[in-house]
C-alpha cells in the first residue's frame, strides 16, 4: 500500500485511456498541473493539482498498476462517487488510467479538519448541532444511495474553505461499500473509538446492519464534540474494542457555573449509542431529533475544559503512549522509588491513586499550571478511563515528559533498542516484542497511525514525529483489509534522570503541550488567548450502561443512568 517515487507525473506524454466506468467524465493528463504532494506511499500519491481549463484547485488520487489490488480498489471508489453528488460530500470531477496508474480527481477542501473548527470559548451545543446536521446529511444521502462508509471518523470530515459558513464534506470512500440491505459483505472496516460492536464480530455482515454501524459512529462523533472525550476508550485497541462491546459509557455532570448538557443531547447520543441496532436512529430519524431539527441545542459556550480534552484527543499518539508505557516497565530502581515517593505524598486518602483534586494539587505545587493542566494529563494518560491516575499511569506520564524533553541523539538510541535487527525500520514484531502488553493487531494499528509512507514499518522519521507530537503527512488511505489486523532499555528511561525528577518530568511534558496549543489557538484567533479560569471542583460523571439485546439491565439509581438498548428515553440524574 502506497505510491513510489516512480509514480507517472501528470505531465507525462502518455496517452490516457478513459475509465469504462458509466459515466466517467473525459480527462486529459495535460488538463492538469501538479501543485504539491499531499501524501504518499510505496503504491500510490495524492497530489494537490491545477485544473487548467478552469484554474480551480483539485486533489488527485494515483494508484499504482504495480499493485493487484489497486485496480479493484480505484474501480470500487471511483463506482462509488459517481452515484453521490451531494454538498457534503467530496466531489468526483474525473476517473481515468493511464499506462502505470490508475487516478481519481476529487474536490479539494482546503478548510481544515474537523477538529480544527472547535475553540475555546465559543464552541457550543448550537455550534455541534450544526456540525452534526451536516455529517447526517452526507450520511443519510449515502445511505439513500446504498453507500455505506464504514469508516466515519472526524477526520475524514473537512471543510471546503477556512470560511466560518463552509460546507463540510464528507472524504475518504476507501472502506465503502455500494450494498444493497440484504445482501452480506464479508470483510471488517472501521478505525478504534468510532467501530460499532455488531460488526466487531466474525461476519458476515449484511448492508442494513453496515448502516446501522454508521449510525453508531455518529454518535461517538457527537458524544466527542459535546463531552471531550470519546465514550469508549482503554489503553490499547483490544482495550477500547472491549469498552464497546460492554457499550458503557458517562456523561459528565455540570459543575457550578458550567453549562449542562442539555437532555436533548443526552437523549441523541443514547439513541444512537444504542446496543440493539434494530433500535438505534436512522439517518432519516436523527435529523428529526429535536437537537438536530429544532432550535433546543443551548447557544451558551461549553466549558472550557471540554474543548480542551477535545484538542488533547485530537493530538495524542498512542504510539507515543505505548512507548512511554514500555519504558516504565523498565525504569531503574532509583527513578522507581523517587517516582513512589512523588505518588504517595499527595495520595491524600491512601487510596492508590490521584483523583482530579489530588493531580491538581500536584500540578500547582510543581507550578505546572494546576486544573487545566491537571485536565490535560488526565486526557493523555488516564488509560483505563476510570477518572484517576494509577501508579502505572504517572510513570508513562512521566516517562512522556522525558520523551518530550530528549535530544534527537536520546530518542535515536531509542529507536534502536526498538529496532532489534539495526535495519533501520521497526517492525511489527520488534514493536511486539517490547510492548508485550498489546496484541499484534494493536501493534499493527499503532503502526499505521504513524507509517506516513504506508510500507508496514516505522522508519526514524516518522518515529522522531510520533516522540515529538508532530504529523506526518499519511498517504490517503485505502482499504481496511490492507491494514492488518548491547545497549539497554534503561538508557534512554534515565535521560536527565540526574537533572529531571518525576515532577520536572510531568511538568514538562504538561507545560509544553499547554504551550503548543495556546500558540495554535493564537494563531486560529490573530490574538493572545484570553486568560483561563481554573475551577476549584472536578466535574463528576454520569455512567450510561446499556444492556445487550438478550439481557436487559437493572438500572442502578445511585450511581449511573442506564439507557434501555435503544431507547431515547434513559432515566437521568
Amino acid at each position: 500500500m502506497g505510491c513510489a517515487s516512480s509514480v507517472t507525473e501528470l505531465q507525462s506524454t502518455d496517452a490516457v485511456k478513459v475509465s469504462s466506468l458509466p459515466k466517467a467524465p473525459q480527462p486529459s493528463s495535460h488538463d492538469y498541473q501538479m501543485i504539491k504532494v499531499l501524501g504518499e506511499g510505496a503504491s500510490c500519491k495524492v497530489m494537490l493539482v491545477k485544473h487548467l481549463p478552469s484554474g480551480l484547485m483539485n486533489a488527485l488520487k494515483v494508484l499504482l498498476k504495480v499493485e493487484e489490488q489497486n485496480r479493484g480498489l480505484w474501480q470500487n471508489e471511483t463506482r462509488i462517487l459517481q452515484q453521490l453528488r451531494h454538498p457534503n460530500i467530496v466531489e468526483l470531477f474525473a476517473a481515468f488510467e493511464d499506462s502505470q496508474s490508475f487516478c481519481i480527481v476529487t474536490s479539494f477542501c482546503q478548510g481544515g479538519e474537523l477538529f480544527d473548527r472547535v475553540r475555546v470559548g465559543s464552541f457550543s451545543e448550537q455550534m455541534a448541532s450544526a456540525l452534526a446536521r451536516q455529517m447526517l446529511q452526507a450520511v443519510q444521502y449515502c445511505h439513500q444511495h446504498h453507500v455505506v462508509h464504514r469508516d466515519l471518523k472526524p477526520e475524514n470530515f473537512v471543510f471546503d474553505t477556512p470560511a466560518e459558513d463552509s460546507s463540510m464534506r464528507l472524504i475518504d470512500f476507501g472502506c465503502a461499500r455500494l450494498v444493497q440491505d440484504h445482501e452480506d459483505l464479508h470483510d471488517f472496516a472501521g478505525s478504534p473509538y468510532y467501530v460499532a460492536p455488531e460488526v466487531m464480530t466474525d461476519g458476515p455482515h449484511s448492508g442494513r446492519l453496515w448502516k446501522c454501524a454508521d449510525m453508531w459512529s455518529v454518535g461517538v462523533m457527537i458524544f466527542l464534540f459535546v463531552c471531550g472525550y470519546p465514550p469508549f476508550n482503554g489503553r490499547n485497541t483490544r482495550e477500547i474494542f472491549a469498552t464497546i462491546q460492554r457499550g458503557k459509557f458517562r456523561f459528565p455532570v455540570s459543575r457550578e457555573g458550567d453549562t449542562p448538557l442539555s437532555k436533548e443531547v443526552q437523549d441523541l447520543i443514547k439513541s444512537l449509542l444504542c446496543m440493539d441496532p434494530t433500535r438505534r436512529l436512522t439517518a432519516d430519524e436523527a435529523l428529526k431529533h429535536p437537537w438536530i431539527a429544532g432550535e433546543v441545542a443551548p447557544s451558551a459556550p461549553l466549558p472550557i475544559e471540554v474543548v480542551e480534552s477535545i484538542k488533547a484527543f485530537q493530538s495524542q499518539c498512542q504510539l507515543k503512549r505505548a512507548v512511554a508505557r514500555a519504558l516504565a516497565a523498565r525504569m531503574t530502581d532509583i527513578d522507581r522509588i523517587q517516582l513512589a515517593t512523588v505518588f504517595e505524598s499527595f495520595d491524600k486518602n491512601g487510596d492508590g491513586q490521584l483523583g482530579p483534586e489530588e493531580i491538581a494539587h500536584m500540578m500547582k505545587q510543581i507550578g505546572a499550571g494546576g486544573e487545566a493542566a491537571a485536565r490535560h494529563l488526565m486526557a493523555q494518560f488516564d488509560e483505563d478511563g476510570d477518572g484517576k491516575i494509577n501508579p502505572t499511569e504517572l510513570a508513562a506520564a512521566q516517562m512522556a515528559g522525558r520523551l518530550n524533553d530528549a535530544h534527537e541523539i536520546d530518542l535515536k538510541a531509542g529507536f534502536e533498542m526498538f529496532d532489534a535487527d539495526n535495519d533501520g525500520y521497526i517492525t511489527s514484531t520488534e514493536l511486539e516484542n517490547i510492548c508485550d502488553f498489546l496484541t499484534p493487531r494493536a501493534v499493527t494499528q499503532l503502526i499505521s497511525e504513524v507509517d506516513a509512507n504506508n510500507d508496514g514499518k516505522i522508519n526514524f522519521n516518522e518515529w522522531l514525529a510520533a516522540m515529538k507530537d508532530k504529523r506526518l503527512r499519511k498517504a490517503a488511505s485505502l482499504h481496511s483489509s490492507h491494514r492488518s489486523h548491547g545497549y539497554q532499555s534503561q538508557q534512554l528511561a534515565k535521560t536527565h534522570s540526574e537533572s529531571t525528577c518525576p515532577e520536572q518530568a510531568i511538568a514538562e511534558n504538561a507545560e509544553e503541550d499547554q504551550q503548543e496549543e495556546e500558540a495554535k489557538q493564537q494563531q486560529l484567533e490573530g490574538a493572545p488567548e484570553q486568560v483561563q479560569t481554573d475551577r476549584d471542583q472536578p466535574a463528576p460523571s454520569q455512567e450510561t450502561e446499556q444492556a445487550s439485546p438478550q439481557e436487559p439491565s437493572n438500572q442502578d439509581q445511585t450511581q449511573s443512568s442506564d439507557a434501555e438498548s435503544g431507547g431515547s428515553s434513559g432515566a437521568e440524574e
